[in-house]
């Protein structure tokens, strides 16, 4: 079947772009791999990479004491040898005698060369403060990114509209992020953001965007008590409420009264003495409001009926009896916040907490009234944050999805406990998920990044199954769906489709999934390039800013939603199926120092069906330990056949100095419709371990890899023909 025909009308301008790529030679550079230390290869992707006289050009910046930021000058270039190339692709090593650095590159073919390039220069992907879009003065504020610190004095240099810059050595620091503390005497304004990592002087600056200082939000300092209009003795009839097998008291009414307070306010701290609340009608707080418990273990908000606590030996609280309907919401509103209590959503509740705009909750528990009843995994969310909200030191159970974090959210030092999805990531932006216990509640639990995710920061985090002995608690990114798979011109930031785009039913031609969505290229000239989408209409879409290299004629163009710049950092997973960089759309991922337990896979997997064809590019795992089990560590190109695209959606993948631990007797893998990977200093301890490569994988380079002293073999599989083993193995070891 051939690929999309175009129509009669596109043909001249395409056949215009193919005859003019022939002589458009000059080579360019879309990407280049970082970070990257001495004696370790560079990919560089782009376009016109494997002319017979390409070159390579490296030098490395010095470090003096950046200042004010300044071009690039390079007083002195360094050929370097080119380890393997292709069209797309061009890699290289760092001469394992130069210092770690930021390194200047440039490639020479054709009497053209590439503007130079800045490897291990800081890459910031966004900005986030106390206040999420925004900081406070004595606030905080994050970079997150990649080669943001490489040991060194890294350094935030803020520049108001008017006045002198200031200048802020971080809280913490590695490489992926920044954390800085403001000062209380910082002005209000906006400021302009630049990060230095320490290394190549004043041309290693890069803006890394911009942020507003705005004064810290304010509550109206008036509270009222929920107990103020519940009685004379109300105090006395909550404290004998927490005696065991005492039932809460029904305190609706006060509690409304109390609400209605705040209101009329504008505000205040609705505060809840110690005891136990029935609440049989739900809370819309109002903006500037605190819902505030005397203490977290002494408060507790139940919407349920019956009998609250087992009965030692009896089952009278373990029957559920028949109760009203719960709302659909238990507790709304815009801007809130919820502190120190204790929550039980009945077992049929569908929304518990939700918050359109700002949320603070901490130290709030979340339970599920007759949890034991629940077979399997549930429906329901817990907690659906807005924007800027802030998710701290709780302890979530959830029959559903536990906690919905909205863009620029912080969920941090919390326990997260769910029968489904413990933190859902599909559509969430600039989010950072941190130093949180994620606890499986079901053999099938996941967690994922669903569709659309974006600048995601996923860190120190510690999975755990209740089910260990045969869990499938699972972190991926999920495929999701497609617009359009074919031909295109492309003119500026304008793409004319050669076919109708198709759309799902779920997701059709207006949904905003498309506002989300991006142009790449698969194949042909210009392959490895991705757009965000800006508008479209029909055949005509609009893109973010022009393609470096244009798509031609022999160009194939996929549209997918954007799936990708995640960081996941440091985190412990334990007894899963799989832990995915990427399955579906992923591109721009690094999967960093994570600690991985009785798991069957690690990779990444560019997807295609029927409908949609979704690429991962740009994947790097560096220095994860894989512990306890049988592990394959890989990346993956999907090999079904289709007869509108049969070529790569796996590209530009990097595995670096994994580490497969002697109780694992798992391995290291490339195979499918990948092209251009590296498996590079990679440590396989387990004595059948092995190096595995398959075709059709092409292109892919494995370099100073060791293996057990007892392994017979150690590179293995029918796409070793098509790689580049450096050092080369003896013979046997093939």
């Amino acid at each position: 079947m051939p690929i999309h025909p175009l129509s009669r009308c596109h043909l001249p301008l395409l056949t215009l772009l193919a005859l003019t790529s022939t002589t458009q030679s000059a080579p360019k550079i879309f990407w280049a791999s970082d970070p990257v230390r001495p004696n370790e290869t560079i990919m560089l992707a782009g376009s016109d990479l494997a002319a017979p006289n390409t070159t390579v050009e490296l030098s490395r910046l010095d470090d003096p004491n950046p200042t004010t930021p300044a071009a690039l000058k390079v007083a002195q270039w360094t050929k370097i040898p080119t380890l393997q190339s292709t069209d797309q692709s061009l890699k290289f090593a760092v001469p394992a005698d130069w210092k770690m650095g930021v390194y200047a590159c440039r490639v020479n073919s054709n009497d053209a060369e590439t503007e130079a390039v800045l490897i291990n220069r800081p890459d910031p992907w966004w900005l986030q403060g106390d206040e999420g879009e925004s900081a406070t003065p004595g606030g905080w504020l994050a970079v997150m990114g990649k080669s943001l610190n490489f040991g060194q004095h890294s350094i935030l240099r803020l520049e108001p509209e008017q006045g002198e810059p200031i200048l802020l050595q971080p809280k913490s620091a590695d490489c992926y992020a920044l954390r800085f503390q403001l000062s209380p005497d910082t002005k209000p304004g906006q400021y302009t953001a630049r990060i230095h990592n320490g290394l190549g002087g004043d041309a290693a600056w890069r803006i890394a965007g911009t942020i507003q200082i705005k004064p810290a939000p304010t509550i109206p300092p008036e509270i009222f008590s929920v107990l103020e209009t519940a009685g004379p003795d109300a105090a006395k009839k909550m404290h004998d409420s927490l005696i065991k097998y005492n039932q809460p008291v029904d305190c609706t009414e006060s509690i409304l009264a109390a609400i209605k307070k705040a209101k009329d306010n504008n505000g205040g701290t609705v505060f809840f003495p110690a005891g136990r609340y029935t609440m049989k009608a739900p809370i819309v707080v109002p903006d500037h409001t605190v819902l505030k418990g005397e203490g977290e273990g002494v408060v507790t908000l139940w919407w349920g009926a019956g009998h609250f606590n087992l009965d030692g030996g009896g089952d009278q609280g373990r029957a559920k009896i028949e109760e009203p309907k719960p709302p659909q919401t238990l507790i709304y509103g815009a801007d809130f916040s919820l502190e120190n209590m204790s929550l039980y959503l009945p077992l049929e509740y569908q929304q518990g907490i939700v918050a359109d705009k700002r949320l603070r909750m901490n130290h709030v528990r979340t339970r599920i009234d007759h949890y034991w009843l629940q077979q399997g995994r549930g429906n329901g969310t817990v907690v659906r944050m807005g924007r800027n909200g802030q998710l701290t030191d709780c302890d979530i159970l959830a029959k559903g999805e536990a906690v919905v974090p909205g863009p620029y959210c912080l969920l941090s030092k919390n326990r997260i406990m769910s029968n489904k999805v413990n933190t859902p990531m599909g559509s969430a932006r600039n989010v950072i998920i941190e130093d949180n216990q994620m606890v499986s509640m079901d053999p099938t639990a996941y967690q994922n990044i669903a569709g659309v995710g974006r600048n995601i920061y996923y860190a120190h985090n510690r999975h755990e199954a209740l089910y260990a002995q045969q869990s499938d608690y699972s972190f991926t990114f999920d495929a999701g769906t497609g617009a359009y798979i074919g031909k295109a011109e492309a003119q500026a930031t304008k793409i004319t489709l050669a076919d109708d785009p198709t759309f799902p039913k779920w997701a059709v031609e207006k949904s905003d999934l498309w506002n989300h969505s991006a142009v790449c290229i698969l194949a042909g000239k210009g392959a490895g390039q991705w757009r965000d989408v800006t508008s479209h209409e029909g055949r005509n879409w609009e893109v973010d800013r022009p393609f470096d290299t244009l798509p031609d004629a022999t160009s194939t163009l996929s549209i997918v939603p954007f799936n990708g710049r995640v960081l996941v950092i440091a985190n412990r997973f334990e007894d899963a199926n799989w832990v995915n960089a990427g399955y579906g759309t992923s591109i721009d991922v690094v999967y960093a120092n994570n600690d991985i337990y009785r798991t069957a896979n690690v990779m990444n997997y560019g997807v295609r069906t029927a409908e949609f064809f979704e690429p991962s590019w740009y994947v790097q795992y560096f220095d994860n330990n894989i512990n306890e089990g049988l592990t394959g560590v890989g990346s993956n190109g999907d090999g079904r056949k289709d007869g509108r695209y049969t070529g790569p959606l796996t590209r530009f993948a990097i595995h670096r100095r994994q580490n497969i631990s002697a109780d694992n007797s798992g391995y290291l893998y490339m195979n499918g419709n990948i092209v251009d990977g590296i498996i590079e200093a990679c440590t396989l301890h387990h004595p059948s371990s092995t190096i595995k490569i398959d075709a059709p994988a092409t292109a892919i380079l494995l370099r100073n890899n060791s293996f057990s002293e007892k392994a017979p073999i150690r590179y293995t599989g029918s796409g070793l023909k098509d790689a580049l083993i450096l050092p080369a193995p003896a013979e046997s070891q093939k």
